[in-house]
Formats: C-alpha cells, sequence, structure tokens
C-alpha cells in the first residue's frame, strides 16, 4: 500500500502533547469537562465547554507552541471554540458504538493518536470495533485513518479524509515511533490472533507498507484486547500491555522497524482480577510502571536489569479509600506528563496520583496517592501521543538526513522535603538527546548533575538556570525560584496561578494549579493601592465578576497565609 501525503514535519514538534481535556463517562457536557494544561508547571486546572465524552477514547491535540487546537472522541473532532470541524461528524459511520450511544466515544482502549504533519495537518490513526463482542467475534476489526488541516476553512479546521481502511482483520492496539532519522515514522500495529506485526512507515512521499514480521506475542487475546501499547521515551523499547494477558516488553530498531524478544512481565491474573491497564515509562526510559492485582497494586520493572521479571519491586498499594461517591480510587491509566511525572487516573474517581521522581528505584520515585483532586470523576482519560520531541539516532547509519539532536533545554523545581525548607530538587525535562548539564544555582554555586538537589543558605529570590548540552548544541532556560518565609516557614514559591483574559471584560478568571493544597487569597487593587475585590480561590477555577469596576489598568496580588506570593496587572477594558 502506498498513500500519497503532504510532507512530514522535518522540524522540531514540541508542545502537541500539552493540554490534556477529560470528562465524565458517558455524561460529558458544557459542565463535567476540564483540561489539565501543562504550559504551567505544574499544571493548571481550565474548567472547558467541550461538547463530548470522551468515553474509552480520547485525544486532545495543541499547536506546537502549547495552544489548544483540536480534539476527538474518535467519533466527532472538534475545533478550538469547541464547535465541530469540517466533514468533522461521523468519522466512523458504521460504528455501532457512536451510533447507538449519541454524543459519547468510540469504545476502544487507546483509541485514537495523530502524528503532526506540515503546514497544520494531522493524520489520525482510529479502529472500526464491534460493540457486542461474542465469542468467535472479534473487537478491533479495521485499522484507519483520517486527515485533518486546522488552517482550513479560516483556521477553522476541516477533515480532509475519514475512514481510510489501512488493514482489515483482528488487532490489538498501533501506536508509533520516529524512524532512526528523526523525520520520518514507524507505525505498529499488532494482530490479536496470530504471532503477526504489521507497520508501515510514514515519510514525505506518503505512507508505505504494510510489512509483516512474524515473532511471538504472548499477549495474544484471540477476541477481546484491553490494555496498552507503547515505545519508551527513547525509541529502543516496545510494551503491550494486556489487562488479563500481562505485558511483554520488545526491542525495538528504530532503522528497520523490526521488534526483538520479547520479555514476558508476569502478573497475577485470573478472572477475578482482570483490569489491570495501566502501563508507562519513566521519562529516562529505566523503568516501566504496570499495576497488578485489579489495579489496587502499583508496580515497577528496571528495563536495565539482567532479569527484568526480577526487578520487580512493589512500590504502592489501594488504601481502601473511596471518594464521596464510594468508589474505590485505584490506580488506572497512567500518563507521562510533559513536566516529568508519572499521573495516575484514579479509577473513575475524582482523584489522580502523581509519582514526582520515576526516574528513580523503589518507593524512592515517591507516589503521592490522591495528589489532585478532579473537577469531575474520569474513568478511561487514556490519552495517548507518540514521542513527539524525540530525535534521530545521531551518527547511526540511517541517520542520513542532516538531522541533529538541538537539545532544548527546561526543568522544574519541587519541595521534596518540608523538613528542609532551603532544600529545592531540580528535575531536568530537556528534550533532543543532551548529554552534559551545566546549572548556575543564582546563588554562586553550580552543579554538573542531571538532576541536582541544591540546599541555599538563605530565603530570597534566585534566577536559575539550566544549559543543556551535546556535541552538536547548547540551549539555556532560566526560571525564577523564590525560597521565601511564610510565618515560622520556609516554602518555595506559590505555584504559578494564571489570570485571564487580559484586557478582560466584566468577568475575570484565576485557574489554579493542579497540585496546589492551599487556597490562595486573590486581591485587586487599582493603580492608588486600594482594594477593590478580593476572593478566596476554589480548586480549580474562580470567577471574579467585575462588570461594576471603570475601564483601566489594575494590579493584583496572590496571597498564601497573608503573605504575598506573586503579582502582576490586568487591564478593564
Amino acid at each position: 500500500m502506498f498513500v500519497q501525503f503532504i510532507c512530514v514535519i522535518n522540524t522540531f514538534a514540541q508542545k502537541f502533547d500539552y493540554q490534556w481535556l477529560q470528562g465524565i463517562y458517558y455524561t460529558g457536557g458544557n459542565n463535567s469537562n476540564f483540561i489539565l494544561d501543562f504550559n504551567n508547571i505544574p499544571p493548571l486546572i481550565k474548567m472547558s465547554n467541550s461538547k463530548f465524552s470522551p468515553e474509552y477514547t480520547s485525544l486532545s491535540i495543541s499547536d506546537s507552541s502549547g495552544l489548544f487546537n483540536f480534539y476527538t472522541n474518535g467519533c466527532e473532532i472538534f475545533g478550538k471554540e469547541s464547535l465541530l470541524l469540517d466533514e468533522g461528524d461521523s468519522l466512523l459511520a458504521n460504528n455501532e458504538h457512536c451510533n447507538y450511544f449519541e454524543g459519547n466515544g468510540l469504545d476502544v482502549n487507546q483509541g485514537v493518536f495523530t502524528i503532526t504533519m506540515s503546514g497544520n495537518i494531522f493524520m489520525l490513526f482510529s479502529y472500526q470495533n464491534t460493540y457486542h463482542p461474542v465469542s468467535n467475534d472479534c473487537y478491533v476489526t479495521q485499522f484507519v485513518y483520517h486527515t485533518v488541516d486546522m488552517n482550513a476553512n479560516q483556521g477553522k479546521g476541516q477533515v480532509l479524509e475519514k475512514n481510510q481502511v489501512l488493514k482489515e482483520g483482528c488487532f490489538q492496539i498501533a501506536c508509533a515511533n520516529k524512524h532512526a532519522n528523526g523525520r520520518d515514522w514507524w507505525i505498529l500495529l499488532a494482530d490479536n490472533q496470530q504471532n503477526y506485526f504489521y507497520r508501515w512507515l510514514l515519510t514525505p512521499n506518503g505512507l508505505e507498507g504494510p510489512w509483516t514480521q512474524e515473532i511471538y506475542n504472548p499477549t495474544i487475546d484471540g477476541i477481546y484486547f484491553c490494555g496498552w501499547s507503547e515505545f519508551s521515551p527513547d525509541g529502543y523499547r516496545y510494551i503491550i500491555n494486556n489487562c488479563r494477558k500481562g505485558v511483554a516488553v520488545y526491542d525495538f530498531d528504530r532503522c528497520t522497524g523490526l521488534l526483538y524478544g520479547p520479555s514476558l512481565l508476569s502478573r497475577t491474573v485470573n478472572n477475578s482480577n482482570w483490569w489491570n491497564y495501566g502501563a508507562a515509562y519513566s521519562p529516562n526510559g529505566q523503568y516501566l510502571y504496570t499495576v497488578n492485582n485489579g489495579s489496587k497494586e502499583l508496580l515497577q520493572y528496571d528495563l536495565s536489569a539482567p532479569d527484568i521479571q526480577a526487578s520487580k519491586k512493589l512500590i504502592d498499594e489501594y488504601d481502601l479509600f473511596t471518594d464521596t461517591t464510594g468508589r474505590p480510587t485505584l490506580f488506572g491509566f497512567m500518563q507521562e506528563g510533559p513536566d516529568g511525572k508519572t499521573y495516575i487516573w484514579g479509577g473513575d474517581t475524582y482523584y489522580m496520583h502523581v509519582i514526582d521522581f520515576p526516574n528513580r528505584s523503589g518507593i524512592d520515585c515517591h507516589v503521592k496517592k490522591r495528589a489532585i483532586q478532579l473537577p469531575n470523576s474520569v474513568f478511561a482519560a487514556n490519552l495517548y501521543y507518540p514521542r513527539y520531541r524525540l530525535g534521530p539516532i545521531d551518527g547511526s547509519s540511517c541517520d542520513t538526513l542532516g538531522i541533529d539532536n538541538l537539545p532544548q533545554a527546561l526543568f522544574r523545581y519541587d519541595l521534596e522535603d518540608t523538613l528542609s525548607p532551603l532544600q529545592v530538587t531540580f528535575t531536568d525535562l530537556t528534550s533532543y538527546a543532551p548529554t552534559a548539564w551545566h546549572w548556575d544555582f543564582g546563588d554562586g554555586t553550580t552543579s554538573s548533575e542531571t538532576d541536582p538537589v541544591h540546599t541555599y543558605t538563605a530565603a530570597g529570590d534566585y534566577q536559575v538556570c539550566l544549559i543543556a548540552s551535546n556535541a552538536n548544541a547548547a540551549d539555556t532556560f532560566c526560571r525564577q525560584v523564590k525560597v521565601g518565609v511564610l510565618g515560622i516557614e520556609q516554602l518555595p514559591v506559590l505555584p504559578q496561578l494564571s489570570v485571564s483574559p487580559n484586557p478582560f471584560g466584566s468577568v475575570l478568571r484565576i485557574d489554579l494549579p493542579a497540585l496546589i493544597s492551599e487556597k490562595p487569597h486573590f486581591v485587586l487593587y487599582d493603580l492608588f493601592g486600594r482594594e477593590v475585590a478580593s476572593a478566596y480561590l476554589h480548586d480549580f477555577q474562580t470567577e471574579l465578576p467585575l462588570g461594576r469596576l471603570p475601564a483601566g489598568m489594575y494590579l493584583w496580588r496572590a496571597y498564601l497565609r497573608g503573605t504575598a506570593m506573586q503579582s502582576g496587572k490586568v487591564v478593564r477594558e
């Protein structure tokens, strides 16, 4: 098969995965959906007026700068203003689930993903499935694609093609990985009845394939597949996590697209504890996180160990906590955040768990159960993003295009130990294969560690800069770090809240970061320093009605325990 497409992006895409749209299973709507926005560290939670229920299939895509672009539940595609794209309905015209449950999504785990093309064009890969799987009845029966042009229709977007069939049969779930040349993409799809893997290659000349590789797949289910498939952050490994069969780990050749292996990570699996959906890599690719025992156990495997199975560590367990509706806060689908943390959806509840330092071994990875309270319950929430920030294998035999890994520096910081309030943990988030790090902590000291822990001698404001480099280039990223004083305690700066719009009309909106545990006090002042409005901020989003204020400039401050931690300016139109 050969399908002609516009050129694949050959520059380094960045922030297509920065905004996660989620909603309530079966009952999504204007008042229930929300976004985790990773343009902030930690992410902001923003309410959304999106008009769909994501169910098992959900995908939200930003543009390369991280601004919201479009979203889909596999059945329909909506644009920036939650308007249905031109030709964005009936993506799967014959799909029973899309048609039977109006407004709901495709009933397939990890049911859609996209590869970005040049000119703001996106290629979406998805599936046809049968609604009621019975004996000898395959669930995922077609692998299809759609193309979307978000520049068309005066920037509102248009679906150019939909429901184009690439393969018919009985399948697991596909995923994508960058070719070693740093430009092209491999798309890999496992058969669910035979030991076959089908692969395609997307190049500027089009979509080539499929080619078939016959290799043992211990996760074959025969009929119904539930779980997760994904490539590692460096592209060298591939996993299949079948919720009932366990996890298979393969080595992957980014030049040829061929698999080697597999290693099977056996788990406790029987009819009483299926539904072990979650799996995620650590950002450095060394560790694999999975769940077991009906999503009650969180496991870590060391993929660098001589015996991966023997490296298994139990890092946390379900503690019988239920939310206000009585639902258990289990370990559900896992999501690797652009901020280097791993987010675990709490199984159809109002909570999300977080692994703060997934690059660390065992319990040092620091699991925080119910670290984030969500505006609404979320069940599946299984967004899948290919490794958009993966570059070429510099110097390899198939690195023939002259595309080099040029580091793009980024970091976050955390107060890891509240008993050592001047000790700050820095986590490198640099993309494109850095090999050296130079940290300037703003107090006259430096470090060459990848993820240093630094102790300041005094409270204050510090301009921290990271220079990340490799043989090709160096890049610098700086961030203001405030180690402040709150009463008798010294704490880092309040994570950045968002105040919008600016200019504003009758309402000013304040969005809080997802990981803040206290309620800041927001105060608005006129230019004479007089207080004109104030509010204690809610968990997610607070709207201040300010229609009576005269036009002009205003100052705002956010206070925590009486101390000003953040300030800014806004204009009333």
